[in-house]
């Protein structure tokens, strides 16, 4: 009988984390991570921290503890998983148990038969959609590319004037990081408050010492337009008429889980957008789990379902998904009490449950 194929989709966080443990389990199994980035394993809770120079080398986002890159090398030849990069699934096709892939650097297309399939494809950052998105020196920083670009920045000391749209976790991180480059910042956040996990009364300290570090803040206003002339960014414009100008933009107002794949292949989305998962993280299809980004789970408080694009919650997902998909439904996923926590300035903000604004809105 042949060895049992374990396919997954998506190279980040709970992807290979999935393919590892399905690995431990099985040392027989054929395990395959097909990943659609050039970068495997990435630490994506650094980004801000390596742009804000808190460390130089790159490969830190992508290395083991002991300072190994996890690239399809390290996977190959320390845990037996096959990890193919730049390589995009097409299509899955569930009856034929089979995936259609397509090499992003020779467009190449192929296909690959699978056993069980975990999908991790993660989530895409949103953005807003008004006149302007276009322009050259918008970003977001989800990627390792989102990184690389603000770190040339930093470095080329080439950028005066930044404004962060959005002012979450990303965004007071990604503020921290571009003022520590000396640039002037504006945070610019549509709700009366910054991190609406807290409650306002915190929210405010975290906002008075964003303030104190000569960072600007505007709450209460969304963007209207990115301004630009000749295809490149010079300011951006308010809800309320104001105009600020400014050579970057970064774009941090959450995330879409990316359930692009899923949807076109008949599986169930649930009601928040994101892939509808049981306990055991399995898919309305017995051979498909999802796990991280692209799924919802169950706020364990609450009952509700809810997005919860985490990268704790993503490793742990991939844990479970990885067993199961070897062992049949043996282990369960809890669900989440939406634990966060981000670095501003010389505070640490967060915050696990409900708030109390939250608890009497429910």
């Amino acid at each position: 009988m042949a060895n049992k194929r374990i396919v997954v989709i998506g190279g980040s966080a709970a992807g290979p984390k999935a393919a590892a443990k399905a690995r431990r389990i099985d040392e027989n199994a054929e395990v395959i991570i097909i990943q659609k980035d050039p970068d495997l394993s990435m630490a994506s809770c650094g980004y801000p921290y390596y742009v804000g120079g808190y460390f130089d080398d790159r490969n830190q986002l992508l290395c083991t503890p002991t300072g190994i890159v996890r690239d399809p090398k390290f996977y190959l030849n320390a845990k037996a998983i096959e990890a193919r990069t730049n390589t995009e699934v097409l299509a899955i096709d569930r009856e034929a148990h089979t995936l259609s892939l397509s090499d992003t650097l020779t467009g190449e297309t192929g296909s690959l038969r699978y056993d069980k399939l975990i999908i991790a494809t993660g989530a895409t950052p949103k953005m807003p959609p008004v006149p302007g998105a276009d322009l050259k020196g918008i970003t977001t920083l989800q990627s390792m590319q989102d990184a690389d670009f603000l770190r040339k920045i930093r470095d080329d000391h080439s950028i005066t004037k930044a404004v962060i749209i959005g002012g979450g976790l990303i965004g007071i991180e990604t503020c921290e990081a571009l003022q520590l480059a000396g640039m002037e910042i504006t945070v610019i956040e549509l709700l009366p408050q910054l991190l609406t996990f807290l409650d306002w009364d915190l929210a405010k300290l975290v906002e008075n010492h964003v303030r104190e570090k000569n960072a600007n803040v505007i709450t209460g206003n969304g963007i209207a337009a990115f301004l630009g002339e000749s295809g490149t960014l010079t300011g951006v414009k308010l809800a309320n008429g104001t105009e600020l100008p400014c050579e970057l933009a970064v774009v941090a107002i959450g995330v879409t889980p990316n359930v692009k794949l899923a949807r076109a292949s008949g599986l169930s989305i649930g009601v928040t957008g994101g892939i509808a998962v049981n306990e055991y993280l399995q898919t309305s299809d017995a051979d498909i789990y999802a796990c991280g980004d692209c799924i919802e789970v169950t706020h364990r408080l609450t009952g509700r379902k809810v997005l919860a694009p985490y990268g704790d919650l993503a490793n742990l997902e991939g844990r479970v998904a990885g067993e199961n998909a070897v062992l049949g439904n043996t282990v369960t996923f809890p669900g989440t009490i939406q634990t966060g926590i981000c670095k501003v300035f010389d505070y640490a903000a967060g915050s696990t449950g409900l708030s109390e604004t939250a608890a009497r809105q429910l």
